[in-house]
């Protein structure tokens, strides 16, 4: 979380700048270790999109472990739950959900093969993960009842996820919606979604996580 205000002009300082970066370097560093240990591979390199311009699908990036402990601070999970990461790349945040020993199936659905495949190469050693490559607009979310967004979808396309959701969901939800500052606010004061708690997240351990604070929001969906 971030722990003061964020004032751009400060930031844009050369010397903050380049600090930021070495931070986002060691940081990646860091991410990469532990991405080894969990998966024996690194899940650290950024895949550019094959599906922005037709499907309004995002490219995979992985998130920062720190990050995703202060996003799943807190949140609870018990052995009736069901976990979909929706777009989720090569499969961080699976990888951190079973090195905390979460107690519930864990799935992941994936657009572009090359990252699926990756991803699958590493999950096979973890009987609790299932992988999905396909079109999320295919599937029945019915089965889950936590959905994980790193935004895997430009804002049309999210706009579009959500009403699918609503049109087809037949029980209550979470929602944890990362990054989600560009599109996150549709979902205020609409009907039969409730937010749950909203941070955002910039540095921790001294160093910097990203270039400017990134936001998460839980939501939870009653139809």
């Amino acid at each position: 979380m971030a722990k003061f205000i964020y004032k751009r002009k400060f930031y844009n300082n050369y010397i903050i700048r380049k600090y930021i970066s070495l931070s986002i370097r060691v940081t990646r560093f860091f991410d990469g270790r532990k991405d080894k240990r969990i998966c024996g591979c690194s899940l650290v390199k950024y895949v550019p999109s094959l599906y922005r311009e037709t499907m309004g699908a995002t490219g995979s990036e992985s998130s920062c472990y720190w990050a995703i402990d202060t996003i799943f601070e807190g949140f609870s999970f018990d052995e009736s739950d069901s976990f979909i990461d929706v777009g989720c790349g090569k499969g961080r945040i699976l990888a951190y959900l079973t090195d905390k020993k979460c107690p519930c199936p864990l799935t992941g659905i994936e657009l572009n093969k090359e990252v699926y495949e990756y991803a699958k190469k590493w999950t096979k050693a973890y009987p609790q993960i299932t992988l999905i490559h396909g079109n999320a607009f295919e599937q029945d979310f019915n089965q889950y009842t936590v959905i994980f967004l790193a935004r895997p979808f430009e804002t049309d396309t999210f706009h579009h996820f959500i009403e699918y959701l609503e049109n087809n969901l037949t029980h209550k939800i979470r929602l944890i919606y990362w990054w989600d500052t560009q599109s996150g606010n549709y979902l205020e004061n609409r009907s039969g979604w409730d937010m749950l708690k909203r941070e955002w997240i910039f540095t921790s351990h001294g160093l910097f996580m990203y270039r400017c604070p990134q936001r998460y929001t839980i939501w939870e969906y009653t139809p």
